[in-house]
């Protein structure tokens, strides 16, 4: 399975990639677990690419 995720701030697409799932991984999974399955990778991916950085100035 492959899935397509566009990163936007403020509108503007800043990244896009394609993740994949190998298809024997979804085995007999059900709709709803697919779509947790989903949700997991798409969360990990994030946490690799974004960072927020910030710091007190006053």
């Amino acid at each position: 399975m492959r899935i397509q995720i566009q990163l936007a701030v403020s509108g503007e697409m800043v990244k896009q990639d394609v993740l994949e799932i190998a298809e024997y991984k979804l085995g007999e999974m059900t709709d709803e677990e697919i779509e947790s399955a989903i949700e997991i990778k798409i969360r990990t991916w994030v946490d690799r690419m974004v960072q927020v950085e910030w710091e007190v100035i006053e």
